[in-house]
């Protein structure tokens, strides 16, 4: 009896085995199904919300691989490999993004206007709009006067923005008493980063050739920029001092003398980042480690071919980006013996300010504090 017993018991059974494993691979194939739809979503997604615009298009946005042109080709050889990375498309798609929240943070804005502008200036003659540079300075500057200067680099990830993005910043640096240059630079994955220290080089030296044509002093010049333009400047500091680093990195000598760096949260370890290298070794391009500039990807690489000037960084404890980044970039200037300070922000104003807060909003009361610091320290260098 107990076989008999046994035997009806697997004939119940069977047929519930078969229908759990029909209903297994149903929803196995239904999700799978999800998952092939969703990532045909998104990928469309990316696709038209990056689609490319004329560069002379008033809805243009500044990312790398979404500005064409009919009269120049933006995209170079540098950047075949990059161009159809994953992350870098995903990238261009939340850089298009961040692009209309900093259009909606200028809008609330009020720039001074007491500031004279010289506007989309070309230190590169082709039909690039990257290759352009504004210029500030006081509003009744008399002849004769010489006045500080300092140069800008832009922030963006690399990938993101042009001279527009700080031209409020800028502005209110100029409104300040200073000679301010606002340049652009190509981006990636047009480019690479190696391409865009060119950029800087070539719009320094051009800057060094025009000292004359602005109310400037060319014995005072502060050298600064926020994020990757912070990595950017340093790198240019450098670069200006060391002919063989010039030479590894074919850029030419931008043929001025720096008083004093401003770095706002500067990503300068782009190989050795941890995590966030992912992100950053690609803009190196996809070669990068077959690049000569393959052992120059961080700060710690190249400082000790230059003697850098006094420099004065930024950070804030909301800064989730490059917190970390900047401290280490300050405990090596410190080891390396450069005159070094660091300002770190915490809850100023009463909350946590993000990352490069004083960029992004020179003229509330925490932007405003952190610029008041910043150039004074750039005042005690000078009147040394």
């Amino acid at each position: 009896m107990p076989e008999v017993e046994e035997k009806v018991q697997e004939q119940v059974e069977a047929p519930v085995k078969k229908k759990s494993k029909k209903k297994g691979k149903k929803a196995g194939i239904i999700v799978l199904c999800c998952i092939v739809v969703l990532a045909v979503a998104s990928a469309l997604f990316i696709h038209f919300t990056t689609l490319p615009k004329q560069d002379m298009d008033e809805n243009m946005i500044p990312v790398g691989g979404m500005v064409v042109s009919d009269t120049y080709d933006y995209q170079t050889e540098s950047g075949n490999g990059i161009r159809h990375n994953p992350i870098i498309r995903i990238m261009q798609m939340v850089w298009r993004f961040c692009a209309s929240g900093d259009a909606a943070k200028h809008a609330v804005q009020t720039p001074p206007e007491n500031v004279v502008e010289f506007t989309y200036l070309p230190y590169v003659e082709d039909d690039n709009i990257y290759h352009r540079l504004d210029v500030y300075y006081p509003n009744g500057t008399k002849p004769g006067d010489e006045l500080p200067v300092i140069i800008d680099i832009h922030g963006g990830g690399w990938m993101y923005g042009d001279k527009n993005l700080n031209e409020y910043y800028c502005l209110a640096l100029a409104s300040r008493g200073y000679v301010v240059f606002n340049i652009s630079y190509r981006l990636v994955p047009d480019v690479t980063v190696n391409e865009q220290l060119q950029d800087c080089a070539l719009a320094l030296q051009w800057i060094s050739q025009h000292f004359e044509d602005y109310p400037c002093n060319p014995n005072n010049i502060m050298l600064t920029g926020d994020s990757a333009g912070g990595m950017l400047a340093v790198y240019s500091a450098v670069l200006l001092q060391s002919p063989e680093l010039r030479e590894t990195f074919d850029v030419v000598d931008g043929n001025m003398n720096i008083s004093a760096l401003l770095l706002t949260s500067p990503v300068a370890f782009m190989k050795d980042g941890g995590a966030f290298s992912v992100y950053t070794k690609p803009m190196w391009g996809s070669d990068y480690d077959d690049k000569p500039t393959a052992n120059y990807m961080d700060l710690d690489s190249i400082i000790s071919f230059a003697q850098l000037p006094p420099t004065y960084l930024i950070t804030s404890d909301g800064d989730s980006l490059a917190h970390e980044q900047t401290h280490r970039a300050y405990d090596l200037l410190i080891e390396n013996g450069v005159d070094a300070k660091l300002a770190d922000y915490e809850m100023l104003c009463g909350k946590k300010q993000p990352h490069v807060f004083s960029v992004l909003n020179p003229f509330d009361e925490a932007g405003t504090t952190a610029i008041t610091s910043a150039l004074g320290f750039y005042k005690s260098v000078i009147d040394e």
